[in-house]
């Protein structure tokens, strides 16, 4: 069976409830602090497992951690979700990626984000993820990590032969090389304007953005479901069912997941966007960025007030 490989961020997301969002200089007191173990690269390995089941790929994470509290913690979660942890690398001189985040009464948000062991993640990380793979397998990255060794991730997975699918989140342009390497782009809106410059809602307009990228192109509409096309096949739509909607967070990681999924157990892309559709329908179903709560709610591992703090 064909493996899925994800390439990208950890992070240990700090959540606090507040009445309203802090002003300028201004100190507003919240509620219980929660800490999750998330990151848009072990979120989507999460989901892959998730998808995959006992008897899918397998999964493996390839990034960085700090040699502390969270990162024990997040590397522990991986495991417990069924993903290989093997080459998530402990980084002694740099602390875990830490996400602050401050939610108001509104569900309106502040984000700061220390990118930690992420930021030090470079084409060595790379070209170890690409160890062992070949056709069939699938190798899934983000922008969280520094684009260099993202690129450095497709052109490995082209020449070996495996298919690689990029999720362009955060927003970035995207070097024309590193499109032109890619075998599936996956934005949601306001993603696939900054890689574009315009707005992508229609088949149509997928497939003119394929035909520019020389990749597939496809694009999550929240609600209204995606939209795709290869670079010379036929455009296509899949809508989303109607559901009652709890929590929007990780819908975006569980369809890149399950795509990455059914994309190893050799579905065409219409099939694997209506997989990743399918999964993202769920995910805003319940809270939480991830299908398993294997992390909610507990305290960080031997973790102290200094962890965190760059160096």
């Amino acid at each position: 069976m064909p493996d899925v490989v994800v390439f990208g961020s950890l992070n240990t997301d700090l959540v606090l409830d507040v009445p309203v969002l802090p002003a300028a200089g201004q100190t507003v007191l919240g509620g219980r602090l929660r800490v999750h173990s998330g990151g848009k690269g072990a979120n989507q390995a999460v989901a892959a497992a998730d998808a995959a089941g006992p008897t899918g790929p397998g999964v493996r994470m390839v990034g960085r951690v700090g040699d502390d509290g969270y990162g024990r913690r997040m590397r522990a979660d991986l495991t417990a979700a069924g993903v290989d942890t093997g080459d998530v690398t402990v980084d002694t001189d740099e602390p875990s990626g830490t996400a602050l985040i401050l939610v108001d009464a509104a569900g309106e948000n502040l984000i700061a984000v220390a990118a930690g062991a992420n930021g030090a993640v470079d084409v060595d990380d790379a070209r170890r993820a690409a160890v062992g793979l070949g056709p069939g397998d699938v190798a899934v990255c983000q922008l969280e990590v520094p684009q260099p060794a993202v690129r450095a991730l497709v052109v490995a997975a082209r020449a070996a032969g495996a298919r690689s699918v990029c999720n362009a989140a955060p927003a970035a342009a995207l070097a024309p090389d590193l499109l032109a390497a890619l075998d599936v782009l996956v934005v949601n809106e306001s993603e696939a304007h900054a890689v574009f410059g315009a707005e992508i809602r229609t088949p149509e307009a997928a497939g003119t953005a394929a035909g520019r990228a020389g990749c597939a192109v496809v694009v999550t509409l929240g609600a209204a479901g995606a939209v795709f096309a290869g670079p010379h096949g036929r455009p296509g739509r899949c809508p989303a069912p109607a559901v009652p909607v709890v929590d929007t967070v990780g819908a975006g990681d569980a369809f890149v997941g399950a795509l990455a999924v059914a994309l190893a157990g050799g579905a065409d892309l219409a099939t694997a966007v209506g997989a990743g559709v399918a999964a993202g329908s769920r995910a805003v179903t319940r809270s939480g960025a991830r299908p398993h709560a294997v992390d909610r709610g507990r305290e960080p591992v031997d973790a102290d007030i200094t962890e965190g703090v760059s160096k």
